[in-house]
């Protein structure tokens, strides 16, 4: 007997599935939405479903997955899919549902027909009695709940970047492939992880035009038209739903969206106009707090705004953002002027409180905000003075910025900007504009247009604004010399006393201070400078603190005072703070700091003993005007002066044949100078004064005669009122009387030569006082004329060689103190006393050749062998040598040839100081040599 055969199953037949679509083999990614989805569906329960999401961000794709694997899941559960056209005609499948179907309700952009009717008969109102589940599509969480409770919702965001690659990858086509790499599928896939759609578009348009990958990077970075093309048209994934697409509105309908919500709109466009991206709250601030609340609780639920609470930041969706930017960019219609003239309204909201929220000077982030005002300034046009003023605010906060990095150039574009952009006549509250332009010609040393800027500046704005320009007028003074510097001391000094007597800020009354003090410097009252430039950094240290930039300035002043007053070592520890500080605010390359080095070289270079001294004070001025010339111009008087300096080094080098050329370059370029009278300005005649010098020692003093003559008169007639008397002197002058005394005395012309370095002695002590190296110099320099005048058969002439002595070792222990043994001014004072002392014969010459072979070896050791004036005093210790019966001819002929030879290795032979050594060699051979 057979076995009894188990029974087959029943066979279970399939429920109905009424959806409209096939299952798409590219869909990919979404397992964490499918997951929260399956999580949500019930069977046998009356459950709720919402996806939502932006179009073209998924949605019906992830629900047609949905569907399909719960029929894999349930065969026996019914599945409906109702679109807009079913929804339209009412048709809710009552007859075949119960607790296990499944319901789709897809209404597209069109929730308002689930809206439609009264209360209680509505089509939501309907679907809320369906005793299966259903799934609602909806675009925004605020019209999914009004089926579904907040927690059943299922918001789509964008998809996942792995699930991005895997649906580009699978939609490239195989030519693309061949040519691209995998990173640049992951970044194209990277750029476009917010829509299926718009990644299976993106793989078309390349297929279709034959482009590459790295090609279709380079056309989508170059900005938002290449975007807007490409999204312009996009091919329906599964369903096409045009009104929602990306069909010139974006991906969602811009006019419905307006008449819905026009106080959202208004933040949408105000995002806009500020670039979409990471839009910090505090601009926002025209908004109650509770009216923010409520936007961004509905704008949020249609995905068009991101909220990053750490960041304090709004972004618009990059889709939305472009939505916002075809609409605007389209041709208006008249029906439209209503809408043209609220967003006038909106954008000049975002334009004055964008203006309000700008980063002042002190903030370096300010990316974000110059590319956002990029795109707000071309909006619209800046249609009344409200605007105007904001949009010129802005610019004055960006030359600010600049200023403060010294790229003073920047700085000056910004501010005329903003000039150019104010309404006319010009609010008073915003005079500061002209006075920052005038500031920055100033820095860049346009003094013409400074001067014109000026004068179209009115001054009737109230008493600070008249004390303003009464100041920059002084400071043109100042810089163009006019009145031999005294008006601009006068102007300065009401200032300051105007200052004192008010209620001015305390910097005001400390930049006055240190005006005054800058002012009285350039006078030549270097004393009289210094106290007041003291007190002002004493009261800025108090006040500010020893960091602060106006601080380091008064250190500055104070370092370029003491220089000029002889007290080198004070002088260069206040420039070496000046300096540091400048530094660790502005860094390296502001022209504030380089500035600060330029007088720190020029310290360097008059204490200057070694060539490792010159070397170092090179170095510094080298690096300085590579900086300056970067950030000014070659022009400019700052790198002028850096090259003044250098050719200062050169000279003291012995390198006359290069500080004659740099000499006569920076007196050429100065000569066409930005000053209203560059010809006789003082650094041009500074130039002229330097170059006499040079000629002087390269080719003797009938080389630099004219010049030096030349240089006298115009420095008296620039800088002092021509009386030569009382304190009618200017040190830049007086150094001029001394150096016209030497070339005088070299001419043989000793009378006049005595009267000229009388008359400095006399203003140097009016206006230097006794202390100042500059008098010693002068003094042993008089003592030398004195001797060369003398006649040789003097009855007095013992009693006036003593005096003479005196003179000098007085000035040689001065100059010691000051600035060493070995420094070259104090080693010119001691030759003069050897010579002195050689001069008085007997016992006295054997001391003059112990003090010239002093002199010969510390030259020797500072600046080497071939120097001129090493060689000098070599010829000196041989003449000293050979007038001597005690020492060996031969040795002091060896000198001698040393001393020619070197003139002609380092001059060559036809050299004015070779043919000068050799002629005085020959007359010592006549006269003491030979016998």
């Amino acid at each position: 007997m057979a076995a009894p055969q188990d029974p087959e199953p029943p066979a279970v037949s399939e429920a109905v599935f009424s959806v409209p679509y096939t299952r798409s083999p590219n869909f990919v990614g979404r397992f964490s939405a499918l997951s929260q989805l399956f999580g949500m569906w019930k069977p046998g329960e009356n459950g709720r479903i919402g996806v939502v999401g932006l179009g073209g961000i998924g949605k019906t794709e992830l629900v047609i997955e949905f569907v399909y694997r719960v029929r894999e899941l349930s065969p026996a559960t019914p599945i409906f899919w109702l679109r807009t056209e079913e929804l339209q005609d009412g048709g809710i499948p009552k007859a075949e549902s119960n607790s296990q179907t499944l319901m789709v309700i897809d209404p597209g952009d069109r929730f308002d027909i689930l809206l439609e009717g009264v209360p209680g008969d509505r089509l939501v109102d309907r679907l809320k009695s369906f005793t299966g589940t259903i799934v609602l599509l909806a675009r925004s969480a605020q019209h999914g709940r009004e089926l579904v409770a907040a927690r059943d919702l299922c918001e789509i965001g964008d998809l996942e970047l792995e699930a991005s690659v895997d649906l580009f990858r699978a939609n490239l086509g195989i030519d693309a492939h061949l040519v691209s790499t995998e990173s640049q599928i992951q970044e194209v896939a990277k750029l476009i992880t917010c829509s299926p759609r718009a990644i299976i578009q993106v793989a078309k348009v390349i297929n279709c035009t034959g482009m590459n990958l790295s090609q279709f990077l380079d056309l989508y970075q170059r900005g938002d038209p290449f975007k807007l093309r490409l999204f312009s048209r996009i091919d329906p994934f599964s369903y096409p739903d045009f009104d929602s697409s990306v069909i010139g509105r974006g991906v969602f309908d811009v006019k419905m969206f307006r008449s819905t919500y026009r106080h959202f709109n208004r933040f949408l466009y105000q995002l806009f106009f500020l670039g979409g991206a990471s839009v910090p709250k505090a601009i926002f601030s025209s908004y109650d707090p509770l009216d923010m609340v409520i936007i961004l609780f509905l704008i949020k639920g249609h995905f068009l705004v991101v909220e990053d609470a750490s960041n304090q930041t709004y972004t618009i969706h990059p889709l939305v953002y472009l939505t916002i930017r075809n609409a605007i960019g389209f041709e208006r219609s008249d029906s439209e002027g209503a809408d043209i003239l609220e967003e006038r309204q909106w954008y000049e909201d975002v334009v004055l409180a964008f203006s309000d929220h700008y980063p002042d000077a002190k903030s370096d982030s300010r990316a974000w905000w110059k590319d956002c005002f990029a795109h707000l300034i071309g909006g619209y046009d800046l249609h009344n003075d409200a605007l105007r003023i904001a949009v010129a605010t802005i610019y004055q906060r960006e030359s600010a910025f600049f200023k403060r990095k010294g790229m003073y150039t920047e700085a000056l574009k910004m501010a005329v900007l903003a000039r150019n952009v104010l309404p006319n006549p010009m609010p008073t509250q915003q005079l500061s504009i002209i006075q920052d332009q005038v500031t920055l010609l100033s820095l860049l040393a346009r003094y013409r247009d400074m001067h014109q800027v000026l004068q179209g500046y009115s001054a009737d704005q109230g008493p600070q604004s008249s004390i303003w320009k009464k100041r920059m007028l002084a400071k043109l003074e100042q810089i163009d010399c006019a009145n031999q510097y005294e008006s601009a001391v006068d102007s300065f000094q009401q200032i300051l006393l105007a200052s004192e007597g008010s209620n001015v800020p305390k910097a005001d009354l400390f930049l006055s201070m240190d005006d005054v003090g800058q002012a009285l410097m350039h006078k030549g009252r270097y004393r009289d400078a210094a106290v007041v430039c003291r007190k002002a950094l004493a009261e800025r240290k108090d006040t500010l603190g020893s960091s602060y930039p106006d601080t380091l300035s008064s250190c500055h002043n104070l370092a370029r005072i003491l220089k000029r007053d002889g007290k080198l070592e004070e002088a260069l520890r206040y420039i070496q703070g000046a300096l540091l500080g400048r530094e660790s605010i502005y860094g390296p390359d502001h022209p504030e700091t380089v500035f600060s080095k330029v007088v720190k070289a020029s310290i360097l270079i008059a204490k200057a003993i070694s060539t490792a001294d010159f070397d170092e004070a090179e170095t510094l001025l080298l690096n300085c005007v590579d900086r300056l010339t970067a950030r000014l111009s070659v022009t400019h008087p700052l790198v002028l002066s850096c090259k003044s300096e250098i050719a200062l080094i050169m000279l003291g080098r012995g390198n006359y044949e290069n500080a004659e050329l740099m000499n006569r370059t920076t007196m050429t370029v100065r000569e066409e100078g930005p000053w209203l009278e560059p010809m006789t300005h003082p650094d041009t005649l500074t130039s002229k004064h330097q170059l006499a010098e040079v000629l002087r020692l390269k080719e003797g003093c009938k080389a630099a005669d004219l010049l030096s003559e030349r240089v006298l008169t115009e420095r008296t007639a620039v800088l002092t009122k021509g009386t030569m008397s009382g304190d009618d002197f200017h040190p830049d002058q007086l150094a001029s009387l001394h150096h016209r005394a030497i070339v005088l005395s070299g001419l043989g012309q000793h009378t006049e030569a005595l009267e000229k370095i009388d008359l400095a002695l006399t203003g140097q002590k009016t206006i230097l006082g006794d202390d100042h190296p500059d008098v010693s110099l002068s003094m042993t320099w008089k003592g030398e004329i004195l001797r060369a005048q003398l006649p040789k058969r003097d009855p007095e002439r013992g009693e006036n060689l003593d005096a003479i002595e005196s003179m000098h070792k007085q000035a040689l222990e001065r100059l010691t103190w000051v600035f060493g043994p070995e420094h070259q001014s104090t080693l010119q004072c001691a030759t003069n006393l050897a010579l002195l002392k050689h001069e008085r014969g007997g016992s006295a010459r054997a001391e003059a050749e112990h003090l010239h072979r002093q002199i010969y070896k510390a030259y020797q050791r500072s600046v080497g062998g071939l120097h001129p004036e090493t060689l000098k005093s070599k010829a000196r210790l041989a003449e000293a040598m050979s007038a001597s019966p005690l020492a060996d001819p031969e040795e002091a002929k060896k000198l001698w040839r040393e001393s020619c030879a070197g003139f002609g290795k380092a001059y060559g032979v036809d050299a004015y100081v070779t043919a000068k050594a050799y002629k005085e060699y020959e007359k010592s051979l006549r006269m003491h040599l030979d016998q």
